[in-house]
């Protein structure tokens, strides 16, 4: 079972949290309690090692049963021929040179990937391993492509695509990774599209990242939720680690919250007077999704409003696990 620390960057905030692969057991050895045990542990290891969060790329009942949670809203956008083509004939892709990677490009692709406020922190050297492990493009039969919007000899965007091995437009292609200009990231999938011989390319967006929704709108998407399932090690470390991106957001409230686990595993949560008491399916839902599915008390639901939701990057980009 793979376990990786990474730090998730949310404005000011650092999370530290871990990845995990899904358990996969053999089938004479199932209904023994060997994955709960595993699990058990990972989990102990990932508390003491002062993480806050624990991202389990599964969803099955093993996970539920260890308070794995699915969070988040993305829509997965299809760019298709009809889509691709009006994206590329915007405005803004005049005078836009499109490029696979070239060895002198790393530093611009680190350059660019820096700039983003929601993101996994990534080292130039962690880009590169990256790009070349191909974590999530290998589980689908896929290999990477690299590609950089270019104006005035400049990197602007650079996208990471997996493409089918062999071409076969039944297949589609996946946008793994992205940074830089939104417009220009959309108009580089187009090309991408349109230059690789693929039947069609998804490309999933969180909620957050509204500038690239907006730009890639001519293309037909469906909503779902951010990939695999994610498990609060600790609440209480949880919005510490937040709190310098909730400030950000607004001082007074960010400086007011508080949580508690109560012994029965509820969270106590309190913002500026108000007060409610939500099971961990719930906060979780409070913290990540744009439209909570049990939004508390009206009063309490008000005192927090300015604080939530709080962006989270895309689980299946390069640093899948």
């Amino acid at each position: 079972m793979g376990l990786v620390p990474s730090v998730v960057r949310i404005g000011s905030a650092r999370l530290s949290v871990y990845s995990a692969g899904s358990v996969c057991t053999h089938p004479e050895y199932r209904g023994k309690g060997y994955a709960g045990a595993v699990l058990h542990c990972l989990l102990s290891h990932v508390d003491k090692a002062g993480a806050s969060l624990l991202l389990v790329s599964g969803y099955g009942p093993l996970y539920r049963r260890m308070d794995c949670v699915r969070f988040g809203a993305v829509s997965r956008f299809t760019i298709d021929p009809d889509s691709a083509a009006v994206i590329a004939r915007k405005p803004e892709m005049a005078n836009v040179r499109f490029r696979e990677l070239e060895p002198a490009d790393w530093f611009s692709l680190a350059r660019l990937a820096g700039l983003r406020e929601v993101c996994y922190e990534q080292s130039l050297w962690d880009i590169a391993n990256l790009i070349q492990a191909r974590a999530m493009a290998d589980c689908l039969k896929l290999h990477h492509k690299v590609w950089v919007a270019e104006r005035e000899g400049r990197a602007d965007a650079f996208v990471t695509v997996g493409v089918p091995d062999q071409p076969n437009p039944e297949q589609p292609a996946l946008a793994i990774e992205w940074a830089g200009h939104p417009r220009l990231i959309a108009g580089t999938l187009a090309h991408v599209f349109r230059s690789e011989q693929i039947g069609r390319l998804d490309v999933p967006v969180p909620w957050y990242e509204t500038e690239l929704l907006e730009a890639l709108s001519p293309a037909q998407h469906q909503s779902e939720q951010n990939l695999g399932t994610v498990r609060i090690i600790n609440p209480e470390r949880l919005i510490s680690q937040l709190r310098p991106y909730l400030c950000e957001k607004d001082r007074r409230s960010g400086e007011s919250l508080r949580v508690w686990q109560q012994p029965d595993g509820r969270i106590r949560i309190s913002c500026n007077g108000q007060d409610d008491v939500l099971d961990i399916r719930s906060f979780a839902s409070l913290l990540f999704d744009p439209e909570p599915h049990d939004t508390g008390k009206p009063g309490f639901r008000s005192a927090v409003q300015k604080l939530f939701p709080v962006p989270f990057p895309y689980a299946g980009g390069l640093n899948y696990v």
